[in-house]
């Protein structure tokens, strides 16, 4: 019971920290998990823990799932007796060793096994011991997952090895599949006992008197696993940012039964390395079908900024995401993220070898406009869909009404934002008033939640989310802790408890009283605290950062200096987006740009090159009243070469769809 216990309770944080950091959990494909039987998930890997909690806060079922965790976190007494008691189960990797399908990272850890050896090494004596060493934590880890999966369970790996940050999946390793490989021979050589039943009655073991030969060419007769290996897709919209959402799919289940044929025939390393490399071929484009995967960093780059293009063609309720044409109704869009990422947008950007130039073209500039309007939006602290609030763009036949950086400001550019700002303010006052109560519950959580993500490491996307949201929640629960210590002291709880029938403690001794008392606090505590979480996430979003976008539109515009003008060289370390963090786990390789024409782009990096990395660090901060005119004109470019782009791709149909759902396309 111990090991349920511990992962019941990890699994309640999880429940805790996904819905309370992010504001929309999207879950598909329940329906491809079964209650029972054996289970490898092969889930993307790019947000640290909080990918964990977010497959064990949405697992079907309910069902408990034992990850493949790096080695190095069992090094610590305190969460490696966490991780043990959860069920994890440990695996080594090593750095730059991933891709050839050779490394051991969280996914990586077979290219080879106890049926399969590795690629051959030195002929070193230590290189021998190094390798016996890696077989045999190989032959451990496979022996402690297929124990877990004998027993009905979920294995979680990730492919990929590592969380990072980059424009698309890097790498996919073996391991899951070198797993479920694994899992068929352990249950052949009857190590899982003998007529095991798994889930609803699948026979996994045969008896002695069950062997029916069948001539020299097989002498057992054929098992049967009831293992399935489904790839799992963990998107988020903004992964690091507070209340954004996250879209999970589970994909269509892959049949280890399918291969056995294959697998039991041959040579047995010649047949494992076969079927490896067709689960993992299966897997990898199932993972890559369901999350977005842009041509290059700086197409992720505004990429991410996902349904927030709607608004710079005039669409409502629409996303950018979605222009193949098909009709994908949103509402507030919620189904976007996981239907409609990696669509047809996101295909713009990457064309076919035989391009027309023209096209090639078009492409290139839109790119160049999209990529500085991003990063002034970056380096400024502006939400493009905020500012399009705002200021919108006209809805005349030209767009390019903002003057350039360096002209006066035309008149009354300020009017219709504040406008805007004085309409939505009456509203906005009681929405503030209502959201003091919630705040008092919060606010510690917001202090040290910020303080948690200094703990990150620096450059990196995928970390602060995880400190800032479980440092969060540490000060929350700290501040309800304290809350109910003075309550319960001054004895002001009774109203509560008498309003939920459990009479008034105050009148009574004993134990009776206490355990009253002790009901109270209980129905005190998840009464105002799930009442008081559902109302802050109702309130959270939106004024606080239309006013704060106001206030840098004023500083901008009304009391702009001369000092506040920039010059194209002091600009242009603010056009260019920050690139990722170099991970020494993946495998450093450089990708070219759009198509072979497009020879004058940057090449890109898809992983953080150091060289490239340390040419473009990260500008110092600037002032945003410094950036606003240049954002604005930036906005202009951007929409005009996206409808200029548009129209250049001569798509009749394309061009009808977005008129009819209100697109104002530029001249």
């Amino acid at each position: 019971m111990e090991l349920k216990l511990v992962y019941r309770v990890l699994r309640k944080i999880s429940d805790w920290t996904v819905a309370g950091y992010y504001s929309e959990t999207c879950v598909e494909g329940q329906e491809n998990i079964p209650a029972h039987g054996p289970l490898i998930i092969a889930a993307t890997h790019h947000n640290e823990m909080i990918d964990i909690a977010t497959l064990a806060a949405t697992m079907p079922h309910r069902r408990r799932v034992a990850f493949w965790a790096k080695s190095t976190m069992f090094a610590n007494p305190v969460s490696g007796a966490i991780l043990s008691s959860s069920g994890a189960i440990p695996v080594r990797r090593n750095p730059n060793n991933g891709s050839n399908g050779n490394g051991n990272g969280n996914g990586s850890a077979a290219s080879g096994s106890s049926g399969a050896s590795s690629e051959a090494g030195s002929s070193t004596g230590a290189a021998n011991q190094d390798k016996a060493a890696e077989l045999a934590q190989r032959s451990v880890l496979f022996r402690d997952t297929s124990k877990a999966l004998a027993a009905d369970g979920v294995v979680g790996v990730f492919p990929e090895g590592t969380s990072y940050t980059q424009a698309s999946i890097v790498q996919v390793m073996p391991g899951a599949a070198w797993a479920a490989v694994e899992f068929a021979r352990y249950m052949q050589r009857g190590e899982g006992g003998t007529d095991v039943q798994v889930g609803k009655g699948i026979r996994l073991g045969k008896e002695d008197g069950d062997v029916k030969g069948k001539g020299k060419e097989k002498e057992v007769e054929e098992v049967k696993t009831g293992l399935r290996i489904v790839p799992v897709s963990v998107v988020y919209t903004d992964k690091s940012k507070y209340q954004s959402r996250i879209a999970v799919r589970y994909g269509k289940p892959i049949l280890m039964d399918s291969y056995l044929d294959e697998l039991l025939e041959g040579d047995p390393d010649e047949a494992s390395r076969a079927v490896v490399k067709k689960i993992m071929g299966q897997v990898e484009k199932q993972l890559r079908e369901m999350t977005i995967n842009a041509p290059d960093w700086y197409a992720n780059t505004y990429l991410n900024m996902g349904n927030d293009f709607d608004p710079m063609l005039g669409l409502q309720g629409y996303s950018m995401c979605c222009l193949d044409g098909k009709e994908h109704f949103m509402g507030r869009r919620k189904e976007c993220a996981s239907k409609c990422m990696g669509g047809s947008f996101a295909k713009m950007f990457d064309l076919p070898p035989d391009c027309p130039p023209s096209e090639v073209e078009s492409v290139r500039e839109l790119k160049k406009a999209l990529t500085k309007y991003y990063a002034l939006l970056h380096y400024s602290g502006i939400k493009h869909s905020i500012l399009s609030s705002l200021l919108p763009l006209s809805s005349s036949s030209s767009l390019l009404d903002v003057p350039p950086p360096h002209a006066l400001p035309l008149q009354g550019i300020l009017l219709r934002p504040t406008l805007s700002i004085l309409k939505s303010l009456p509203l906005s006052l009681i929405r503030l008033v209502l959201f003091i109560p919630p705040l008092l519950l919060h606010f510690p959580g917001y202090i040290t939640g910020k303080l948690s993500q200094r703990l990150a490491t620096k450059g990196e996307e995928e970390s602060p989310a995880q400190f800032k949201a479980i440092g969060g929640g540490v000060g929350i629960g700290a501040n309800i802790a304290l809350s109910l210590g003075v309550l319960w002291k001054q004895n002001k709880l009774g109203t509560l408890s008498a309003l939920l029938g459990l009479g008034d403690w105050t009148q009574d001794d004993g134990r009776i009283a206490y355990l009253k008392r002790l009901l109270g606090v209980v129905g005190t505590v998840y009464c105002s605290v799930l009442v008081l979480v559902r109302w802050h996430k109702l309130l959270v979003n939106g004024v606080l950062q239309r006013i704060m976008t106001f206030c840098k539109l004023v500083s901008a515009f009304a009391f702009s200096r001369a000092a506040d003008t920039l010059s194209a060289t002091a600009l242009e370390p603010y056009t260019t987006p920050p690139l990722p963090a170099v991970n020494v786990f993946i495998k450093r390789i450089k990708k070219e740009g759009l198509t072979s024409s497009s020879s004058s782009d940057t090449s890109l990096v898809v992983n953080g090159d150091s060289e490239v990395s340390t040419q473009r660090k990260q500008p110092a901060p600037i002032a945003a009243r410094k950036l606003v005119r240049h954002l604005l004109h930036a906005r202009t470019g951007a929409c005009v070469a996206l409808s200029s782009h548009l129209k250049t791709l001569e798509d009749k149909t394309l061009l009808k769809y977005l008129t009819s759902k209100g697109a104002k396309l530029s001249v």
